[in-house]
């Protein structure tokens, strides 16, 4: 990856994370029941701090050698360092692979790349992908969320919309997450799914549709037509603003503590 991410992208990352991880775990994994669990373009490994507390046991971060080892929330011996714009080896299979609000940060020709990585790791994965008009720092790959459902299908894997309806009025969760994260399975992934997750099948030939209330739709719209230069000047801006107050809200805590 040619664009290299810096401490405010990832404290804002972080802030956007912990408020949504939690409600998204607490919601999949009584469903999945993963002792393992991996995440392509982890960050910090915020998500993964999240499935470890409701129970996971192995879990790997994978993101770039960008990220600040003294900033991670798993275990350093819990990162790989690597370059997800070409093949992610990993040491072996897992209950669940995920990738959240990663293929937009890579080129589009990555993209078969990235699914590729995500199905070699695991039967079963949580996917989400910035949606056309989402905007933000350096999206360069924005698609309709059936590209995606495409790529996975052609691997075999099925989707499974078991996250959306629960979450679509989350507020604590960002909107990125509650409208775009599907769960991708294939044949063996879908052995000992729980009937209300089998219930949410997306068949091949039907397509992802994207989501989302008016407000979020409106803004689809508006940022489908600024250049990028601004988008990205624009989410930059809003990433700092927040890192800030993250920041700030978290010296508070302490020193309130």
């Amino acid at each position: 990856m040619s664009h290299i991410y810096n401490e405010t992208f990832f404290d804002y990352i972080n802030a956007s994370a912990r408020a949504s991880a939690k409600p998204l775990v607490a919601l999949l994994f009584p469903k999945l029941k993963p002792s393992s669990v991996i995440d392509l373009g982890s960050g910090r490994g915020v998500w993964l701090e999240q499935w470890q507390s409701a129970g996971v046991d192995t879990v790997l971060a994978v993101d770039g050698d960008y990220v600040n080892r003294d900033q991670l929330a798993v275990a350093p011996s819990d990162f790989l360092a690597a370059d997800l714009t070409a093949p992610v080896t990993t040491p072996h299979r897992y209950d669940l692979a995920q990738s959240l609000e990663v293929g937009e940060h890579l080129p589009t020709e990555a993209s078969e790349t990235l699914v590729d990585s995500l199905t070699k790791a695991s039967d079963r994965v949580l996917f989400s992908a910035a949606v056309t008009g989402q905007g933000g720092e350096f999206h360069i790959n924005e698609q309709p969320l059936s590209f995606w459902q495409d790529l996975f299908a052609a691997r075999g894997y099925v989707a499974f919309d078991c996250v959306r309806p629960h979450l679509k009025n989350a507020k604590g969760v960002a909107p990125w997450y509650r409208y775009n994260s599907i769960l991708y399975v294939n044949a063996a992934g879908r052995e000992g799914l729980p009937m209300d997750v089998l219930a949410t099948e997306i068949p091949n030939g039907t397509r992802v549709k994207n989501a989302g209330n008016l407000g979020w739709r409106l803004r689809l719209a508006v940022v489908r037509i600024l250049p990028r230069a601004v988008v990205t000047s624009i989410a930059q801006l809003r990433a700092t603003v927040l890192a800030m107050l993250a920041r700030r809200s978290k010296s508070t805590a302490r020193l309130s503590a």
